[in-house]
């Protein structure tokens, strides 16, 4: 019992170290100096453009012209794209084996605070929320794979 919580406190204590040695080397938006798609373009805006598949009324696509931007540059990573209504709703990244699931945390800390916090079925969930955006990182300490969801609160069902 006393693991169970231990681990939570020593991943929390890991990440806010994590977040202080990483603050400096963060982008300071998560745009930063890219060339990333805009929350809510239009599709017809995007070039290059692959169907995966659709979930739940949200069609989500690869894009090969537009090259992923701050966290999402993660080596390894599968970067898909949400459009809900035609516009852009989400992002999703899985990585299977990322090497810096520490410093991931840490980035997202430092562009938006401290987050929730729980476990589930052998995941470590993070949330964080903005008046805009909505994110959610899922971690899988033994197996070193990473979710990654971020989206756009203006396309969400019902608002």
């Amino acid at each position: 019992m006393k693991i169970r919580i231990l681990i939570p406190a020593l991943m929390l204590i890991l990440c806010l170290a994590a977040a202080a040695s990483a603050a400096e080397s963060a982008p300071s938006s998560p745009e930063g100096e890219c060339s990333a798609i805009p929350w809510g373009a239009p599709i017809s805006a995007v070039e290059e453009i692959t169907y995966s598949h659709t979930v739940a009324g949200v069609r989500f696509y690869t894009v090969k012209k537009t090259e992923p931007c701050w966290i999402f540059q993660i080596q390894g990573a599968n970067v898909t794209y949400g459009f809900s209504r035609g516009k852009l709703y989400s992002v999703l990244v899985e990585v299977d084996k990322a090497q810096d699931v520490k410093q991931v945390v840490a980035t997202l800390m430092d562009s938006y605070g401290l987050p929730d916090h729980k476990q589930s079925d052998g995941w470590d969930e993070y949330r964080w929320e903005t008046d805009d955006l909505k994110i959610k990182l899922k971690s899988q300490f033994a197996t070193d794979r990473i979710k990654i969801g971020m989206y756009y609160k203006p396309l969400m069902s019902g608002e």
